[in-house]
C-alpha cells in the first residue's frame, strides 16, 4: 500500500539523487519532460493520446476493468455462491469456493444500502443475497461504475495534486502509513485475541457436550 507511491516519489522528486548513487542503473533524464495530462487537454477517451501520466494510467485502469468484468460475469459472480449455478456431473451444485474483492465488499452490509437506495430492494431480500453470497448483476454493474468513477477522479485529483506539488505527495504518503499502521494493528489484535479466542471457546463447547453426553452414558 505504502510502496508504490513512495518509490514514486522517490524517482519523482529525488531523481538527482538516484542518478548520482547509480548513473549506470538509473537513466532519468527524462523526468522532466514527462507530462500528467495529454496536449490535447484534460478531456480524453480511455486508449486514446497516450504518453501522459494520465492517459496512460486510464488505459491501464481501463484494461483491467474490461478483463475484470468479463471474468466475474462469466466466472466471479458463481464462485463464491453458497448454492453454485455450475453443477457436477452428477448434476449436484458445484462446491462454493474463490471469494472474491466484490463479493466481499458487497457482503459487508453495501448490499443492503444499495439496495434500499438506488433499487428499492426489500431489506430481507438483500440480507438472503448477503447470506448465500448470490448478488445480482446491477450491483456488480452498480459497483464497478462507482469504482471506475473513483479511481478516474483519484487520478485526476489526487495523483495529479501529488504529481505538481511534494509536499502533497509526501502528506498522502504519511496518511497512507497510518492507514496501513493502524489497519494492520487491528488484524494483528484479531488473529492473536479474537480468533483464538473464538476457537478456544469452540473447543470446550465440543469438550462440554462429550463430557455431558459420557456423564449421561454412565
Amino acid at each position: 500500500m505504502v510502496d508504490p507511491p513512495m518509490s514514486m516519489y522517490t524517482l519523482i522528486w529525488h531523481a538527482d539523487a538516484l542518478r548520482e548513487a547509480w548513473p549506470a542503473i538509473f537513466h532519468l533524464d527524462y523526468i522532466s519532460d514527462i507530462s500528467f495530462f495529454p496536449e490535447s487537454g484534460y478531456l480524453f477517451l480511455p486508449f486514446t493520446n497516450l504518453g501522459s501520466v494520465a492517459s496512460n494510467s486510464i488505459a491501464l485502469y481501463f484494461s483491467w476493468f474490461i478483463f475484470y468484468s468479463v471474468w466475474q460475469v462469466s466466472i466471479g459472480m458463481d464462485l463464491p455462491r453458497k448454492f453454485r449455478r455450475t453443477k457436477l456431473n452428477d448434476g449436484s451444485p458445484a462446491p462454493t469456493k474463490y471469494d472474491t474483492v466484490f463479493h466481499s465488499t458487497v457482503r459487508g452490509g453495501l448490499c443492503v444500502v444499495m439496495g434500499k437506495i438506488v433499487w428499492g430492494r426489500p431489506k430481507s431480500v438483500s440480507l438472503k443475497q448477503m447470506e448465500d453470497n448470490d448478488f445480482e448483476l446491477r450491483d456488480l454493474a452498480l459497483y464497478m461504475g462507482a469504482h471506475a468513477l473513483a479511481s478516474v477522479l483519484s487520478i485526476y485529483v489526487s495523483a495529479y495534486a501529488c504529481f505538481s506539488s511534494k509536499a502533497v505527495h509526501l502528506s498522502l504518503i504519511s496518511f497512507l502509513l497510518v492507514i496501513t499502521v493502524h489497519r494492520g494493528a487491528k488484524r494483528y489484535t484479531y488473529y492473536s485475541t479474537m480468533m483464538y479466542g473464538r476457537m478456544i471457546r469452540k473447543q470446550f463447547a465440543e469438550q462440554m457436550s462429550l463430557s455431558a453426553k459420557s456423564k449421561k452414558t454412565n
